[in-house]
């Protein structure tokens, strides 16, 4: 991806920015002019004020002016002429920078929400350190190629133009001397660009895979702490650390030798420019002050020149990053809508899974040819050993994942022809691993229901048996519970996630191991509010705990799908009734 393709990918974002951006190129065609006109009265107080033989200046309004009135109006006219110069570069600083900084804020919305979106085969296989790595420092480094190119891409190719108009007007042979060094710097900036992006490209990379190890040694500190393996943590760290030190050397040594050669070549340029030009003065065919304007807009010349070439290091970067930027944006790994798909049935009458064979991997399925039916106002507990694909079946009820075969029905409908936020509004889910929030309690339990109010998020935590810990938090419901919920138990950790789920008005509770991990008083206490939670709603236990299945209607045991008897691949439903 070139530099005009990384441009490209803010700009979405950028087209509601336009008048910012407007305003911004209309300042640039201002500083230009300004910046043409800067030379002008040193050149006219050289020619009209300083030499021996200089006359009155015949100018528009004031008529004659002297030597030293000259002087004093060039003195002004170069305060003033720098003044407004300040003003601009203000002025144009703050609409680029505001522009840039709203850019930035809606692209990393649009990679947040397309990253919501993406199917969990995708966020399998990509690592949410890496994820915020590239919405947040490659998303800077476009903004600054945002940046750079409205305030020195536009205005520097602007000077380069005018300027050439100018010289070719004043002396058209110093003119050709000057430019005879830019083919040269050309071939030069677009071999260090090449350079420079692939240098940086690495580094960005290590830069990645360093903020995913900090990002999982940091959320694991406990287990860090707990089997003392500082060693270990710092060898891991220690080990993405330098190699990121070292693409990052070598990115900056890449960039680093660029700027003498560059400067090398507009030096050769001056120096020819001051031998002809000097030559024209003493043939008389150029007046000193027309000289010292040459040498000026030279500098004008050859500043935006040498400005664009190091230019090419900062696009060089944000390319490097839109490559992953783009990465994702442009995954289509997503389970969407069916052009025809219509809103999920009421599930009246229950769910139903027809010889569904599924596989995280397409060669390897953990369901094969699996039948299961849960009927509406039922509680089914499925049981089996860990890794046979218990969990699985909650998210292909959920549609978080696609069958390879076989059907999942909703009161007869398969799931694939259901709109996919109508088909989750029928389920609530409490995960194995009961992530919470760090915000209050109320806020974990309301995330289950945007519409909740008080009173819904009181209700549920009765339901749930939140209400007997509440008291002994220190705001109660306000009560912030840290990152992973630190302030609470796993039990405790466990009917928040239910009370969560509770508070959600869907007609299908998903339950996976409510009860794992958890000591004997703690699992109990889970196991009282799964009781009352399932007393009104159809329910599917994913768990291992007899106590659980003991609140189950039925209880199907699910059979091993690599095992060579077609009868163990097959769930088998024990009838026991609720105890």
């Amino acid at each position: 991806m070139d530099a005009p393709q990384a441009l490209q990918v803010v700009a979405p974002a950028a087209r509601h920015q336009l008048p910012r951006l407007s305003l911004a190129a209309a300042l640039v065609l201002l500083q230009v002019g300004v910046l043409l006109l800067r030379p002008w009265p040193l050149a006219l107080a050289v020619d009209h004020a300083l030499q021996p033989d200089a006359t009155s200046l015949v100018l528009p309004v004031l008529g004659p002016v002297g030597g030293a009135g000259l002087l004093a109006l060039a003195a002004g006219a170069t305060l003033l002429l720098s003044l407004l110069l300040g003003l601009l570069d203000l002025v144009l600083d703050r609409a680029a920078e505001g522009a840039a900084e709203r850019i930035g804020a809606d692209l990393r919305s649009r990679m947040f929400r397309h990253a919501l979106s993406r199917s969990l085969r995708w966020h399998d296989r990509v690592r949410s350190g890496e994820l915020v790595s590239r919405m947040t420092t490659d998303v800077g480094r476009l903004l600054d190629a945002v940046v750079a190119t409205t305030t020195s891409l536009v205005p520097d190719t602007v000077m380069v133009v005018a300027v050439v108009v100018l010289l070719a007007h004043l002396d058209p042979t110093l003119a050709v001397v000057a430019l005879s060094v830019i083919p040269l710097l050309a071939v030069l900036a677009v071999e260090q660009r090449s350079r420079v992006r692939d240098a940086q490209l690495a580094a960005r990379t290590s830069s990645g895979r360093l903020v995913s190890t900090t990002n999982d040694l940091l959320r694991n500190i406990r287990a860090v702490q707990a089997f003392g393996r500082y060693d270990r943590a710092e060898q891991a760290y220690g080990r993405r650390n330098r190699r990121l030190l070292c693409d990052g050397l070598t990115a900056v040594g890449v960039e680093a030798r660029w700027a003498p050669v560059g400067d090398l070549v507009l030096a050769l340029g001056t120096a020819q420019v001051l031998v002809f030009g000097g030559a024209h003065v003493l043939s008389g065919s150029l007046s000193i002050g027309a000289l010292l304007a040459v040498l000026a807009y030279l500098r004008d010349l050859y500043s935006p020149v040498r400005s664009l070439a190091r230019l090419s290091g900062v696009l060089a970067k944000a390319s490097a990053s839109a490559s992953r930027v783009q990465v994702v944006l442009d995954c289509g790994e997503a389970v969407e809508d069916s052009p025809m798909a219509c809103p999920a049935p009421p599930l009246t009458s229950g769910v139903r899974l027809e010889a569904v064979t599924f596989g995280y991997d397409a060669d390897r399925p953990c369901l094969r040819e699996v039948d299961l039916e849960v009927r509406a106002g039922e509680t089914v507990c499925v049981w089996g050993p860990s890794g046979i694909g218990k969990s699985t079946l909650t998210y292909l009820l959920l549609r978080l994942y696609d069958v390879q075969a076989g059907r999942v029905l909703v009161d007869g409908v398969d799931v694939r022809d259901c709109t996919v936020a109508s088909l989750r509004d029928r389920f609530s889910y409490v995960p194995q691993d009961p992530w919470l929030l760090d915000a209050t309690l109320a806020e974990n339990i309301a995330f289950g229901n945007p519409a909740a109010t008080r009173a819904d998020v009181v209700r549920a935590a009765r339901l749930a048996h939140v209400e007997e810990f509440v008291d002994r938090l220190p705001d109660g419901y306000d009560t912030v519970l840290g990152e992973a919920a630190v302030r609470l138990s796993g039990g405790q950790r466990r009917r928040v996630a239910l009370a969560r789920a509770l508070v959600r008005p869907a007609p299908m509770l998903l339950l996976d191991e409510p009860t794992a991990s958890l000591d004997p008083t703690s699992a109990e206490s889970v196991v009282r509010a799964v009781r009352s939670a399932t007393a009104a709603r159809t329910a599917l236990v994913i768990t291992h705990d007899p106590r659980l299945a003991a609140v189950a209607d039925r209880v199907v045991h699910l059979g091993d799908p690599t095992t060579s008897d077609p009868d163990q691949t097959q769930p088998l439903s024990l009838s026991l009734g609720r105890r």
